[in-house]
Parts: structure tokens; C-alpha cells; sequence
């Protein structure tokens, strides 16, 4: 049966509601070294982690698998070459996708391409049963080919390709534009990217935050919220 963009948009959105009120169930993460969440995390949970904390414990959902699949360097072109390994073969409920940092290496001229690679993701995540989630990659400084402003055209393609899909979009790149223009920033508050684009601690939090508030989940008194001192652990041990 084909539906249209709004349908899908109610549609995906209720297999949401009943899925976190629902039985066990498989979430899947794809994306780059932001989803895989290695080196700039430095030992700390990265947006992953802290949602599986958030969603396996706080919430009690504890027969949940939250699967990550995020390989560093990937580009949505890799993706569609190894689709089976990376999501498939886990039965994903939920797939959530996040591609952009990379593929931008692509240039203004790779946005047209990108853009159809995510729609041929989408349609193999429903293909597989899953509901996917399409998610904006972060703001990133200025570094070499990688800018701000080109960031902000593979964010908008994200946006459309949701948009015309009737796809769930959380969308980091709108939050933390936000969150930069109440204090004054460029692209980010202070101390949420470890390097030109990607996250440290504090903005694997902001991340995990958009995404449980996307999801009507989120808890501002949580823990994944907050980044106890090191020196406040050490004294716990």
C-alpha cells in the first residue's frame, strides 16, 4: 500500500507512541564517527549510550536492544553499498539515520546526490519494517572543505528529503543554532564540538536531548543531562 507524506508522518508518528508503550524492541543507529561516538567523546557516553541510559533504564524498558552501527568516516554513499550488515540484519523497529559530515566533502555540487542517497535509505529502512527517524548532522567550524554554511545545505537537504517522506526529523542542526544564538556563538556554545565538527561530552548531550525531546521522552532532571566533574567521579570511586 503506498501512502503519502502526511500519512507517513501520522503513521510513523503513532509506531512511535506505540512503540515505547509497546513490548521489547530493536533501535538501530547509523551514521559517521558522530553516531559511532569514539576519541572526542573522551571515555565519556556518547548520544547513544546516553539514550539507550535513558530509554533501557530510566524508563524501564530493559528488554530494548539499542543497537550502534555508526562507523566513523561513513558517508550515506557507504551505507547503501552495506545496508544489510549495518542495519538489516539487526531488525531494526527503529532506525535512526544521521549522514552529512562527510558526504559535504562533496561539495555544494554532492547535495542533489545526497539527498537522493537518503531517500534510498529510508525507503530500505521501511522496506525492512523499521520506522526511521532522520536526523540533521551538528553545526561544524570552518575546516578545510568543511563550513558552516555548506553544512547548512546538507542540514536543509536532511529537512527536505523528511519533509517529502513524511519521515520523523530531529534536528540538531536547528538546536544547537539556537542554543549558539542565546550566548552569542558562532555555530555552538562553548565546549560542545572537541574539534571543527565533532561533538565532545557536553554536545553528545545536547544531542541526546533534541532526540528524547523529539520523542516526547525526555526528562530535565535526568542524569544523561548532566556531566559530573571528573574530579567529582574520582571522589565517588
Amino acid at each position: 500500500m503506498d501512502f503519502t507524506a502526511d500519512e507517513y508522518a501520522r503513521r510513523d508518528a503513532e509506531r512511535l507512541r506505540q512503540v515505547l508503550a509497546g513490548p521489547p524492541v530493536t533501535w538501530t543507529f547509523i551514521g559517521d564517527s558522530i553516531t559511532q561516538g569514539v576519541v572526542h567523546t573522551h571515555g565519556w557516553r556518547n548520544y547513544v549510550e546516553l539514550f539507550a541510559e535513558r530509554v533501557r533504564g530510566e524508563l524501564g524498558r530493559l528488554g530494548d536492544a539499542v543497537v550502534n552501527s555508526g562507523v566513523s568516516g561513513a558517508t550515506a554513499q557507504d551505507l547503501l553499498g552495506e545496508f544489510h550488515w549495518r542495519a538489516g540484519r539487526f531488525a531494526p523497529d527503529v532506525l535512526f539515520v544521521m549522514f552529512g559530515t562527510n558526504d559535504m566533502l562533496d561539495s555544494e555540487e554532492g547535495v542533489r546526490g545526497f539527498r537522493y542517497r537518503l531517500d534510498q535509505i529510508v525507503q530500505q529502512g521501511r522496506d525492512v519494517g523499521a520506522t526511521v527517524v532522520l536526523q540533521t548532522p551538528p553545526p561544524v567550524l570552518a575546516d578545510g572543505p568543511r563550513t558552516p554554511e555548506l553544512m547548512a545545505r546538507y542540514a536543509a537537504a536532511v529537512r527536505e528529503v523528511a519533509e517529502a517522506l513524511g519521515v520523523v526529523l530531529v534536528d540538531h542542526a536547528a538546536a544547537w543554532e539556537r542554543s549558539a544564538r542565546r550566548v552569542g556563538a558562532e555555530v555552538a556554545p562553548s565546549g560542545w564540538l572537541d574539534d571543527a565538527f565533532h561533538p565532545s561530552p557536553r554536545g553528545h548531550q545536547a544531542l541526546v536531548r533534541t532526540l528524547l525531546e523529539t520523542l516526547d521522552i525526555d526528562d530535565p532532571g535526568s542524569p544523561v543531562y548532566r556531566l559530573a566533574d571528573r574530579s567529582e567521579v574520582a571522589a565517588q570511586v
